[in-house]
């Protein structure tokens, strides 16, 4: 009968070390004055190459619109979470072109 305290006493620590902290998880928010910094990470993680500034600039301002939407989303919904992934730099023209049905071409 001791052994068995012993086991239950353990079982109880055991679960209320993993209390409520860990629940939910924590949601990630980027902070957009560090969105340049976020975005050589970026470069680097996904290894991208872009033609000049020009399409460097034009990438890295569909990447603060990502990361704008991945907060707004991230805020309104408690139970998933998102985050920067290998599409955050597309623009809205290379989405539709990748992902969009296009009828009549």
């Amino acid at each position: 009968m001791r052994s068995v305290s012993v086991v239950l006493i353990l079982v109880v620590a055991a679960m209320s070390s993993a209390g409520p902290a860990d629940y939910p998880p924590k949601k990630e928010h980027y902070d957009l004055t560090k969105a340049d910094e976020l975005f050589e990470k970026f470069i680097k993680d996904f290894e991208r190459e872009y033609k000049d500034e020009d399409d460097k600039q034009l990438h890295f301002e569909a990447f603060v619109e990502s990361l704008k939407k991945i907060n707004k989303l991230n805020k309104e919904n408690p139970t998933t979470t998102f985050g920067i992934n290998q599409f955050a730099d597309y623009t809205e023209q290379e989405r539709q072109n990748m992902f969009g049905l296009r009828y009549g071409e």
